[in-house]
């Protein structure tokens, strides 16, 4: 067993005696119709899901406090998609359509039925996406995490050498580290810290850059959104304000809801994680109680 999914196992397992029984961490895998082994974590039971898709190259293992809180009470599946955690590096196709199709063909394997979709960073895009191409009969809401979602003015793009970064090994490695501590501004488990990292050192300079690289204009993830007749829960930082204020005007009350975290880093749900689960059981609890 490789040195990241030896530390992403005992993570979980770590983890294990303070959920109890019916919240137990358990691992699962599935293959794709293209036949890479995707992995995922599962906790709790029940008919109604929460489904937690992680960022740009993070493991799913980020959403430990959130399978340990959230299982109380839902049945909650945090993926690893492909090349992150203790899913396949594989060199088969990183491309948007394969990036959602494996989010359809995850949710198909797990029989998920009535879920809440939950995405955080490059997640959120990728979720977005997803509801835009299988608009799912199971969906009931929409878990938006510090990301942009195509309102007010665009965010500031990367730098201009970030392809020449990703291709030189001492470079990347550096930024690597770096982004992996720039996520949190509070200081992470260390166990979790290093599974970041080594899930973020993982996938090929190609893909890392491949992912970053959407082929789509803003205007597709804010008209996605607006299609979206199930509500909406927009938890990010205050940098993010502009954008949590369009959605308050452009959609009606009951179908947005905001959650600001003044006091967190990028990984605001491991910052701050009992606003956060407050935050998503009660948005859970209004969505799956909706007349559909």
């Amino acid at each position: 067993m490789k040195p990241l999914k030896q530390l992403l196992c005992v993570l979980s397992l770590a983890l294990m005696p303070t959920i109890g029984l019916t919240a137990a961490l358990q691992h699962h895998t599935f293959k794709t119709s293209d036949g890479v082994r995707l992995h995922y974590i599962e906790a709790g039971r029940g008919e109604q899901a929460i489904v937690l898709i992680p960022g740009w190259l993070m493991p799913a293992a980020v959403f430990e406090k959130q399978l340990e809180v959230l299982a109380r009470q839902y049945r909650v599946l945090a993926l690893n998609p492909r090349s992150q955690g203790l899913s396949e590096v594989t060199q088969q196709s990183h491309a948007p359509k394969r990036r959602i199709q494996d989010i359809a063909e995850f949710l198909k394997a797990t029989k998920v039925n009535e879920f809440v979709l939950a995405g955080w960073s490059l997640g959120v895009l990728e979720s977005l996406d997803y509801v835009a191409q299988y608009n799912p009969k199971g969906l009931r809401g929409l878990i938006l995490i510090d990301n942009s979602v195509g309102e007010g003015r665009p965010p500031k793009g990367r730098r201009s050498n970030f392809a020449q970064t990703m291709n030189d090994p001492v470079k990347r490695e550096q930024y690597m580290r770096t982004f992996s501590q720039d996520i949190y501004r509070k200081t992470p488990p260390p166990m979790l810290a290093q599974a970041v990292l080594d899930s973020a050192l993982q996938a090929a300079p190609d893909v890392a850059i491949q992912l970053l690289n959407q082929p789509y204009p803003r205007t597709y993830w804010s008209e996605t959104l607006q299609k979206q007749k199930v509500p909406v829960l927009y938890a990010v930082r205050p940098w993010l304000k502009e954008q949590a204020d369009a959605l308050k005007l452009k959609r009606a009350p009951d179908l947005i809801t905001v959650e600001m975290f003044d006091k967190a880093g990028h990984a605001l749900f491991v910052d701050e994680p009992e606003m956060f689960n407050r935050a998503v059981l009660k948005f859970s609890q209004q969505a799956f109680a909706r007349k559909r």
